[in-house]
């Protein structure tokens, strides 16, 4: 609470005058029949809802300027002594956005006026900026606002819907992309790297930009949404793929709302391909699913009888929305350890392709075979190399069995279907609510003062079921709370002077927490497992070639318990505040303002307190593989095998910590709007952004200092700090985050304008996305060499209380050395800390964004606007760049230690432990390991010694570093037909080039399509097409609605009833195919300069180096927009690609624009009835359909690690082989595999039936 009070007062210190707006303008020139300007003239703009009424005056240019006008429709009367009063009706205010209104008054007496009712036009004539403005009703109209979520209720375990988003709006736009919660694009840029703002202040999620539902507003509360995409103007910053505004409706002078219910059921749904319904079995099936969302607005005057009267003056808007759905699945597939693998027979595994494949021999002679299980006790050293003996019949005695294990072994269930698939998860239920209620009160305090306050809560319960009940399901009920409150107040001074100032505050409760577990329950003797109570988090032990326990999925990552994101308490709190003095001058239009928002994050953070264990197959296999090339496709060893026999290939381990982070914001601008002449207007504006990068409140959050001597290890460089010792700052903030705005509009003609604009914006710092969860140190032990144990699941935590070792207890915080972390007394292997924060982290992200186009009216409801947009980023958060982290080595550095990385007998020397003869005759100085470091085991390989920093491994580059790059040229077009005899309509086409080095998305971890990296030592030639590529995509939207027929006959009555106010709307969206990566290599390079895969950052999008494309190969063996069955089709040509020569690097990019995967256009319809009461109410009746045309979608092709080979080259891969649902002989995996296992990747038709009723 603290933490809250203290950020809540500071942005009202700082900030005395200026800010950002979620207001229009209304602007224009007033003159006389001759076309002189009049100066004082009064000018008067009434919001035609509320009554509300803004006054101004021109200028001695004649020029005036009405700004701060809230969203709506407003009539504007102009009054001057000796000339008739000029009253325009009709025009429609939006957010940011500037109407031009011009007036020529005509002589008479001021009794007199003359009224104009033409709607305004649509050209844009007072700016050059990118902006889309989308008002709610469209979207209500359209088939965009659908529950259905990540998959229209099919798929995995939690593929359940949600509460209608209403940022769909970015369906709408050229150059723009959203796909669920995970990815928001705008213009090329990272995803998730915008800014959402209610009522003018920022509300981005703060745990994750990835989530943004966890604390939207409802969508029949929004009014508008107003979204700047491009070279905006300096008022708007600290956003880079887009600034997002929504402002919330308000009550007006007569009641008005809404009753409404939109309601999702199978029965509208299509089934879902390659399954067989049990009920029907000549049908697909089809998940039982029960959703609404429904609720209700109500808004007008404030009225109390006899005592209060709020016509013109307060009025309300109040907003109930809630989200519910109820869902039953029965698609979900798991692996579960066969009846023979319980009983430690793993034969079956050894024979996964039909027969052993098998490598070697060893130096003891052993051929070595995909899954073939070596006894970890029998490990000895041949020739110089460790090498183990296998099970006989690849079967290990149950008496072998770790007890713990064995308690583990009897939670899971049996098998109830064959293949590898072999646990068909009973149906299940699951639900999700949420609710949105919201209100907002303006008043009028006098005429020139306006208060307006909004207050909305949007809470959302799932219990996140997944099919499993036993204590190890990773269950994490969603149970959030997102409370925002907003209080705004405008000011006019004097007819030229408008004050505005705002202030908010949002505050989000998001725990992550799981089921409680007694962990003694796991030990016979009752020793404690961990200090937590929860199930010990164990992974590694499923393998698509062979079974073993998947946990839930047909291809999982994690097993049971929580991995990382144990959080029971997790709040973010966030008080922001705007203000901005705009003046009117001449023919000026001055703004000057700023911005502020304070933000601090608590988490009791429990993750890794639970335990975490993992599992490989190196454990259970036979050492001598390591470093060998097919030890990436057919590695012996058997997870399920490590875990059977409890040998673990690494433990982690934590205290709970109560970590606190927070930074701060500022933003100040000024702008002028100059009317140069009336057909020119020039917008010029500066604005300067400050961003701190995150911090714990009390230094207690480590970094990896890279410069500095580890004490643990003999004073060796390479150890951690914490702020609250050092009393250093881990990064430095960036004090020249200036950014200069021009804007030119030129109005060629009545009918065209010529707009461009140019600008250098910046965003905040980057997403702290994971770093809550990872911010309290925990500690890893590794096993002292490849395929040794870091310790037996039957001791537990080794670090916990009772722990056989006898070691301390972990605590937190602790600052004493503790990276790399004791195995034992006087064993010290490698291991990393798990947070490296850069030194120049706190750079802000920059773009420099422009556009240049014309936009013409070819009728008075028909506008086209086509311009190039382009845009430069710099310094946007780059990990997988941070070569420090990677602790690597470059063939040159290789090269001066001896080493030929190209000679496979070097190698294979690096792999090798240095108490190996063959090491120590080459490297003598190693004949004493503590000649590394004390504590330095002699089972570590000769390459861990040469990495910069060998008491390390990778090393996480957490909220940096700032390197990454981004590339963006587009041509946008977009036609819009405003609502005429009925029909609405809107064409957008973008045909654009996007390149990335090093960033894709505004956050570190866990993002969709991270940048692959080749060489991380050399930067210019990381420079690639950006893994979300769409180069062409073209959106058609439309909403008509049948007209009455005239005539005054009964029959041409009862006819115009029966076919009047039909509607018929659609979105269609037809793109690119979504790029496919260039696959791997698996010559083990880049695992031979200690950046391998399993390197973290590398792990994130990098650790392969790529094969050699073939010319005049094709990439594909069939058409991918073909029809074809990928039950028996593998879709890729092997032979398209080749294996550089070894020890080299490959040639191909990482991604080719000519390799993608099928076109999946998304293609909605609605279709519906209105039936108007009188004049004020109306019912409307309306079906929804995605993928109205039920086309089949597949997901994309295996091409990358992991994709199923079992020998060194893509040119000779094995496609495997399943049983499934009775039917043997179908494709699960190979080069080229689509994978189709319960509907995976299709979208089929899903409908919503939708009833409003408005007054």
């Amino acid at each position: 609470m603290r933490l809250s009070l203290r950020f809540a007062v500071l942005p009202l210190a700082a900030l005395a005058v200026f800010g950002q707006s979620d207001r229009g303008t209304i602007t224009g020139t007033i003159t006389d029949p001759l076309g002189a300007v009049i100066s004082g003239a009064a000018i008067e703009a009434k919001n035609t809802a509320t009554g509300a009424v803004f006054q101004a005056a021109t200028s001695a240019t004649g020029n005036y300027t009405i700004s701060q006008l809230p969203a709506g429709a407003y009539e504007l009367d102009v009054t001057v002594m000796g000339f008739k009063k000029f009253v325009r009706t009709g025009l429609p205010v939006e957010v940011a956005g500037t109407l031009r209104i011009d007036a020529q008054l005509e002589v008479g007496a001021a009794t007199e006026s003359v009224t104009v009712t033409e709607v305004a036009a649509q050209l844009k004539t007072e700016g050059g900026e990118v902006s889309h403005n989308i008002a709610t009703s469209t979207l209500d109209d359209l088939p965009v606002l659908n529950m259905f979520g990540a998959a229209a209720g099919y798929g995995t375990a939690n593929s359940l819907g949600n509460i209608r988003n209403p940022l769909s709006a970015v369906q709408l736009l050229p150059g723009a992309r959203i796909t669920t919660d995970t990815i928001l694009r705008v213009n090329g840029m990272p995803s998730n790297s915008q800014s959402i703002n209610i009522e003018g202040q920022d509300t981005s999620n703060g745990f994750s930009r990835m989530f943004n539902q966890i604390n939207q507003a409802g969508v029949e509360a929004i009014q508008e949404v107003a979204i700047q995409t491009s070279n905006f103007s300096a008022e708007y910053g600290l956003a880079g793929g887009g600034y997002f505004n929504y402002t919330m409706k308000s009550g007006t002078n007569q009641l008005h709302g809404s009753v409404y219910d939109y309601l999702a059921n199978e029965a509208l749904n299509a089934g879902l391909p390659f399954t067989i319904n049990p009920a029907n079995p000549g049908k697909n099936l089809r998940n039982p699913l029960r959703q609404n969302d429904y609720g209700f607005t109500f808004g007008g005057p404030i009225t109390i009888p006899k005592l209060y009267k709020g016509h013109d003056r307060t009025f309300f808007f109040f907003s109930f929305e809630q989200f519910r759905q109820s869902a039953v699945t029965n698609t979900s597939f798991a692996t579960v350890p066969t009846t023979l693998q319980r009983q430690g027979n793993f034969a079956a595994a050894l024979n996964a392709e039909g027969a052993p494949v098998c490598n070697g021999p060893d130096p003891a002679g052993q051929q070595v075979c995909l899954n073939e299980v070596f006894d970890p006790n029998s490990t000895t050293t041949v020739n110089g190399a460790q090498v183990r003996t296998p099970f006989p019949g690849n079967i290990v005695p149950l008496s072998r069995m770790d007890p713990t294990a064995a308690i583990i072994q009897n939670m899971i269930p049996l098998p109830n279907a064959p293949g590898l698939f072999n646990y068909d998860v009973p149906a299940y239920s699951n639900f999700r609510h949420t609710t949105i209620p919201s209100i907002k009160i303006d008043h009028i305090i006098r005429s020139n003062i306006k208060l307006s306050a909004y207050y909305s809560a949007n809470k959302s319960f799932s219990p996140q079921t997944n099919g499993f009940t036993e204590p190890y399901t990773a269950l994490q009920p969603q149970n959030s709370l997102a409370q925002t409150t907003r209080v705004n107040v405008d000011t006019t001074l004097t007819p030229t002077l408008l004050f505005h100032i705002g202030v908010g505050y949002l505050h989000t409760s998001n725990p992550a927490d799981a089921p409680k577990y007694d962990q003694h329950q796991l030990f016979p003797d009752g020793i404690p497992f961990t200090a937590s109570n929860y199930f010990p988090y164990l992974a590694g032990m499923w393998s698509g070639l062979g079974g073993g326990w998947s946990g839930g999925g047909p291809f999982p990552t994690t097993n049971t318990g929580v991995a990382f994101t144990l959080s029971p308490i997790q709040n973010d709190y966030k008080p922001t505040a705007n203000t901005s003095l705009t003046w009117v001058k001449g023919n000026h239009t001055f703004k000057f303002g700023a911005t502020a928002l304070f933000e601090g994050i608590q988490a009791l953070n429990e993750s890794r307190a639970d335990g975490q264990f993992a599992f490989a197959q190196s454990t259970t296999s036979d050492p001598w593989q390591n470093g060998q090339p097919f030890a990436n496709v057919a590695s012996s060893g058997f997870g399920y095998a490590s875990f059977f026999l409890g040998v673990t290939s690494s433990v982690s381990t934590a205290a709970p910590a109560d970590v606190r982070l927070g930074m701060h914001a500022f933003g100040f601008y000024a702008q002028d709007s100059w009317k140069v002449t009336r057909k020119l207007t020039l917008d010029l504006g500066i604005r300067y952004d400050y961003s701190t990068e995150w911090t714990e409140q009390y230094g207690r959050m480590q970094n990896a200092a890279f410069n500095l001597p580890n004490t643990l290890i003999g004073g060796r460089i390479g150890t951690v700090e914490y702020q609250a010792t050092c009393h250093c700052s881990y990064q430095h903030n960036y004090p020249w985050g200036i950014g200069p705005h021009i804007g030119v509009a030129y109005q060629i003609t009545p009918r065209t304008v010529f707009r461009a604009g140019a600008a250098i914006s910046y965003a905040e710092t980057s997403d702290q996305n994971g770093l809550i969860t990872s911010a309290g140190d925990f500690y890893t032990i590794p096993p002292a060499a490849y395929g040794a144990s870091a310790g037996n699941l039957m001791y537990g935590d080794p670090e916990g209380p009772g722990n056989h070792l006898g070691n301390p207890v972990v605590h937190w915080p602790n600052f004493t050395p503790q990276f790399p972390t004791p195995a034992a007394p006087g064993v010290i292997p490698p291991s990393s800390p798990f947070v490296s924060i850069a030194a120049n982290t706190g750079r802000l992200p920059r773009s420099f964004q422009w556009s240049i186009g014309l936009q013409r009216e070819l009728t008075r409801n028909l506008v086209i606007d086509g311009s190039y947009v382009g845009n430069r980023g710099a310094w946007w958060v780059g990990p997988l760049l941070a070569g420090l982290n990677y602790n690597a080595l470059t063939p040159q550095q290789e090269a001066s230690y001896g080493i030929n990385i190209q000679n496979p007998a070097d190698t294979t020397l690096l792999n090798t432990q240095i108490n190996s003869p063959a090491v120590l005759q080459r490297f003598p100085n190693l004949i004493n390991p503590n000649s590394v470091y004390p504590g330095f085991p002699n089972t570590q390989t000769l390459l861990q010694t040469l990495r910069p920093y060998p008491q390390w491994n990778g090393i996480p580059p957490f909220l940096g570093p700032p390197d990454g790059n981004t590339w963006y040229d587009s041509f946008q077009f977009k036609a819009t037909q405003r609502l005429q005899r009925g029909l609405s309509m809107q064409v957008a086409y973008t045909f654009q080039k996007e390149l990335t080095n090093g960033t894709n998305s505004n956050t570190s971890y866990v993002t969709p399509s991270p940048p692959l990296i080749n060489d991380v030592f050399n930067k210019s030639l990381d420079k690639q097409i950006s893994g979300f590529s769409i180069p062409q995509e073209l959106i058609i939207s439309w909403n008509y609605m049948t007209p009455r027929l005239r005539g005054d006959s009964t029959g041409t009555k009862a006819l115009s009833w029966m076919l009047r106010e039909w509607t018929w709307s659609a979105v269609l969206r037809y793109q690119s195919g979504q790029i496919l990566p260039t696959p791997p290599s698996l010559n083990n390079l880049l695992s031979n300069l200690a950046r391998g895969p399993s390197n973290n950052p590398a792990l994130w999008g990098g650790g392969y180096t790529f094969l050699n494309r073939v010319p005049g190969q094709p990439l594909f063996l069939v058409d991918p927009n073909s029809k074809f069955d990928p039950t028996s089709q593998l879709v890729l040509n092997p032979n398209a690609f080749v294996e550089p020569a070894y020890g080299t690097f490959g040639a191909s990019a990482p991604y080719f624009n000519d390799f993608r995967w099928q076109r999946q256009p998304s293609e909605n319809m609605g279709f519906g009835r209105i039936f108007s009461i009188k004049e004020r109410y109306r019912i409307q009746i309306r079906a929804e359909f995605v993928n109205v045309f039920n086309r089949l979608f597949y997901s994309s092709p295996q091409d990358g690690a992991g994709f199923g080979l079992t020998t060194g080259s893509v040119a000779t891969p094995t496609a495997r082989a399943n049983s499934l649902n009775g039917v043997g002989g179908l494709l699960s995996g190979g080069y080229g595999y689509v994978n189709w296992v319960g509907g995976a990747g299709a979208l089929p038709r899903s409908g919503q039936l939708i009833a409003k009723f408005q007054f």
